[in-house]
């Protein structure tokens, strides 16, 4: 039975309260990967989950503690992975309890230790997340004296108290009217504007890749709509993580329909310093490859553009991949005649990032094999 004070026990003399084993492993210095297994073994999902913040359980607090324990020390790539999977845990107990949990605690540790390391579009990015948790759970209010995402928004990064409250508003009302998807704050992270991109990367964070592989993972199970719009949110959301990179979905010019634009913003690097301001993509939920057609109509969307460099997200790929042929042919002779990169986004690929790869060097992986006709 845990003290009935833990909520006030000091992060130094919490660890009696621990589990042995997780105890045993807070010092070494390999503990973090350890703690990543075994903190979930410990603490089932719905242990470390309530519906509001300020209900936090004992075992969400120790938790917690674990993290804030670590980042202390100055392991801030350890804290951040059990940061990180006490989101993911929660995660989980929504699913299995088809509740919706409040999870503003992990992200706001895991914007706290961005900062720390310099990664303040990180940082930025995850408090926004922070606060459409705080919105849901005061219904469209956040209390600026009772929650941590107002001062470190308006204080540390420049968010004006009229686009903090107006940003909560929004969250809650999107909330409302799609509570399944509402339950992921990076979807209604989506639904947003992006007034709040006004960081730029910095040379360190710049590589730096961190997607919610559960909610990438979910996108990819409802793939198959017939509106398109999964995999439209699936392909902006990859793209949102790469730091620099700015999507907007379903545009509309004069003359035609854009599925994504993409700005990009700040330090160019690899791949990134050769594709221009912006580009296109589209995407297409298919059950066959896309074929040669798609990449010709494509190739005079970034002509119409002047665009030289567009991303084709399809499902199941294109024709002739593999063998030169087909649509998979065109898309290199497009290069090599007029200079426009299409990297193709397959499911497999999107799969990958569900598991953990960074969607960047999938990207600059992709551009190589086009820009240097690489088997």
């Amino acid at each position: 039975m845990m003290s009935s004070n833990w909520r006030d026990i000091g992060i130094k003399n919490f660890k009696e309260l621990l589990p042995p084993k997780i105890n045993k492993l807070l010092d070494q210095r390999d503990s973090g990967p350890l703690l990543v297994e075994e903190l979930p073994k410990n603490f089932r999902p719905k242990d470390v989950s309530s519906p509001t913040g300020d209900a936090k359980t004992e075992e969400c607090r120790l938790w917690e503690l674990v993290g804030l324990y670590l980042r202390e020390s100055r392991r801030l790539y350890d804290a951040l992975a059990v940061f990180f999977v006490l989101y993911n845990q929660i995660l989980i107990g929504q699913d299995e309890e088809n509740e919706r949990y409040h999870k503003g605690m992990p992200l706001l540790w895991i914007s706290e230790c961005f900062l720390e390391l310099g990664y303040r579009l990180h940082s930025k990015r995850y408090l926004m997340l922070t606060l459409a948790e705080d919105a849901i759970t005061g219904k469209g209010v956040v209390d600026p004296e009772s929650t941590g995402s107002y001062f470190r928004l308006v204080w540390h990064h420049g968010l004006s108290d009229k686009q903090f409250r107006r940003y909560a508003s929004t969250f809650y009302q999107h909330f409302l009217e799609e509570t399944e998807m509402g339950r992921y704050p990076e979807w209604l992270l989506q639904e947003v504007d992006s007034e709040w991109i006004t960081e730029f990367p910095s040379i360190e964070e710049a590589s730096k890749y961190y997607a919610n592989q559960k909610y990438v993972s979910f996108l990819l199970s409802h793939l198959g709509d017939r509106s398109g719009k999964t995999l439209e949110y699936l392909a902006s959301y990859v793209l949102s993580c790469v730091p620099g990179l700015n999507p907007s979905t379903r545009r509309r010019s004069r003359s035609t329909d854009y599925d994504i634009i993409c700005s990009v913003k700040g330090i160019e690097l690899d791949f990134r310093s050769e594709i221009g301001r912006y580009f296109v993509c589209e995407c297409k939920d298919w059950k066959k490859p896309a074929d040669f057609s798609t990449i010709a109509k494509f190739c005079r969307v970034l002509d119409s553009t002047k665009s030289h460099f567009g991303i084709l997200f399809s499902t199941n790929g294109i024709s002739g991949k593999g063998k030169g042929t087909d649509a998979e042919r065109e898309q290199i002779k497009i290069f090599q005649d007029r200079g426009l990169a299409i990297l193709v986004i397959d499911k497999n690929d999107l799969l990958q990032v569900a598991d953990g790869a960074n969607f960047t060097a999938i990207l600059s992986n992709r551009y190589e094999i086009i820009r240097l006709d690489l088997k």
